[in-house]
């Protein structure tokens, strides 16, 4: 329960980041997800069950910012967050190529259950238009990000000195 009451802050300060300043930020019509890759690393180079309470403290407070129906993103984030537990620690384990995969994957699934649920909640929704020029680029901007942020990870965890034990 504690960690819940500190992860507060930091989970406020982390959709602020990603609706203030990276929303600002768009290559060729897609938005760096930065949530999806903080779930996505805390899964797999944290707890579990951390990155599954931590749904439910970011899911609501990015909905309420984004002007989504409270409660729309649980269950993307979800699927992302059980995407990386799964392969992770069955198929390849946190070698270099699957966190950048479960962030390209996870972004493309998160968006089109994200569209579907706003359909069935009676929202119009252009498919093609939103998977070609938004999520399509979204996600091919996260995994490159996210492959130059897991760089330095590997590189400082392979370093015994870097480490605090």
């Amino acid at each position: 329960m504690i960690y819940i009451l500190l992860f507060i802050p930091l989970a406020l300060a982390l959709v602020a980041f990603q609706s203030t300043v990276l929303n600002q930020i768009t290559i060729a019509g897609g938005h760096f997800d930065f949530l999806t890759v903080f779930l996505v690393f805390l899964t797999l180079y944290g707890s579990y069950e951390l990155a599954l309470a931590s749904v439910v403290v970011l899911a609501p407070i990015a909905d309420a910012i984004s002007g989504l129906p409270i409660g729309v993103s649980v269950v993307p984030m979800i699927s992302i967050v059980l995407l990386a537990h799964w392969g992770g620690k069955t198929i390849f384990g946190a070698r270099l190529g699957w966190p950048v995969v479960v962030i390209v994957l996870g972004v493309l699934v998160g968006g089109l259950l994200t569209m579907l649920e706003l359909i069935l909640l009676g929202w119009n929704m252009p498919w093609d238009e939103l998977i070609l020029r938004s999520l399509l680029p979204s996600a091919m901007l996260s995994g490159v990000a996210a492959l130059l942020i897991y760089m330095p990870i590997i590189l400082f965890s392979e370093r015994r000195e870097y480490r605090l034990e």
